[in-house]
């Protein structure tokens, strides 16, 4: 935890700005331009409606993944601005007997697709919860991304707008 605390404040302390998230979103996207590019991605067969209608899917059909796998993710707005985006990772064919597709084989498919898609910056740094899934974290800049296990099924990964969520806690 005492390196993550160091990383956090040697970022926040740099003045850089890290506002990409995925696809072409980022923090400080307004609720109408995230819904118009939706739309766009949507009629290019890009994206999808996602779970319960609630999320948008991407589909990781590509090799990304060892097996093909979903993507559902939502944004947090702030002043009708995105600062945070939670992000819930599946493989398609999970099921309790696929014990290959069940969610600490996700996170580690994950980990590895997200070192490559976040190449630049600082590495992830594991973080041991006592009782519970490691935890893994990326700050670079202002972007926090955080990755762990949801439950047998899910991988749940968080970006966080650091500069926003510092106004929240004053």
């Amino acid at each position: 935890m005492e390196q993550y605390n160091k990383v956090v404040k040697s970022e926040l302390e740099s003045g850089k700005r890290m506002d990409t998230i995925f696809f072409n979103i980022h923090f400080g996207m307004t609720g109408k331009e995230f819904f118009a590019y939706c739309w766009e991605m949507n009629k290019k067969g890009l994206f999808t409606d996602g779970q319960s209608n609630t999320a948008v899917l991407y589909r990781l059909n590509h090799n990304e993944l060892k097996y093909p796998a979903s993507l559902n993710f939502y944004p947090e707005m702030y002043e009708n601005r995105i600062n945070k985006m939670s992000a819930v990772f599946q493989y398609d064919a999970w099921a309790p007997w696929n014990k290959q597709l069940f969610s600490d084989k996700l996170l580690a498919d994950v980990l590895n697709l997200y070192k490559k898609w976040y190449n630049k910056g600082n590495p992830f740094i594991e973080i041991k919860v006592p009782g519970k899934s490691t935890v893994y974290v990326k700050v670079d800049a202002n972007r926090r991304i955080t990755m762990a296990v949801k439950d047998d099924m899910t991988v749940q990964v968080n970006y966080t707008d650091l500069l926003t969520e510092k106004k929240f806690k004053k």
